[in-house]
């Protein structure tokens, strides 16, 4: 299941929650508050490679971006 990052309008903490793709957009309460005003964020993912070599990372045709 993927994580989902989530903002309080109420109190402005945020939080992640773990949850099923078809729920990714309901409401989640507010683990500070109670509040249940709450806006799911922009997550930002990256993966990283231990320096062993892969079948996608080893193909000239696969475009690695490393941050």
């Amino acid at each position: 299941m993927p994580f989902y990052d989530f903002a309080c309008t109420a109190c402005g903490k945020e939080f992640t929650v773990r949850r099923k793709l078809d729920q990714m957009d309901d409401p989640a309460p507010c683990p500070s508050c109670g509040g249940d005003e709450t806006q799911r964020q922009l997550s930002v993912f990256y993966a990283t490679n231990t320096g062993t070599s892969t079948a996608a990372a080893s193909s000239p045709k696969t475009r690695v971006r490393h941050i």
